[in-house]
């Protein structure tokens, strides 16, 4: 009986730590562990570290015109540089991630976003890496995540970000928080991007 009521009491305190973290959070916005990234390559090259243009406005995504030639993937001093841009769209779940371009590179990060996972749904896996950052100021429950792909003509690609929140498989289930959408059309002048 004790053990029944023990776990009664440990589930309520992490049904009130989640919802707490909700609380301070639009939507779907809160973090997870660090998690491999796909295809190969290397989130942690960017370390989480917000990039230093974060001050900057916002320049529409296309405003410089993407290189003809495929390039490499920027690296962390690089992405401290990388001008703010602004997506096709992006919904009020996306309200507090940022897009950097550096070349035909693009960086979307949610800083308050607590992520549980990322995964490509489908398209390219050319490029694409995830990077989920860990726990901070005493939470357990890491705040912050990004994905970084190539936009390239002919691409298309469906990465799905997803959160912790109540469900069937209780307070920590896997739920969904953000899609990200890129597609670049042969026929169209500039890509498409969105997050909602």
């Amino acid at each position: 009986m004790r053990l029944r009521f023990a776990l009664i009491a440990w589930m309520g305190a992490c049904m009130a730590g989640v919802m707490a973290v909700a609380a301070g959070t639009s939507g779907a916005q809160q973090g997870g562990a660090p998690r491999p990234a796909a295809a190969g390559t290397s989130g942690a090259q960017q370390g989480g570290a917000p990039a230093a243009a974060d001050a900057g406005e916002e320049r529409p995504l296309d405003a410089e015109p993407f290189p003809a030639e495929p390039s490499k993937q920027p690296t962390a001093a690089e992405w401290k540089t990388a001008p703010r841009v602004r997506l096709s769209r992006a919904g009020p779940a996306a309200a507090g991630c940022r897009a950097y371009r550096m070349r035909e590179w693009l960086r979307i990060r949610c800083p308050e976003l607590t992520v549980s996972a990322i995964s490509l749904l489908g398209g390219k896996t050319e490029g694409v890496a995830f990077w989920i950052d860990p726990p901070r100021g005493g939470s357990e429950l890491p705040r912050g995540g990004e994905v970084m792909f190539p936009i390239r003509r002919g691409d298309r690609r469906v990465i799905q970000i997803l959160t912790f929140g109540p469900g069937y498989d209780g307070p920590f289930t896997l739920l969904p928080a953000i899609v990200v959408q890129e597609q670049w059309l042969d026929d169209e002048p500039a890509p498409t991007v969105t997050a909602s």
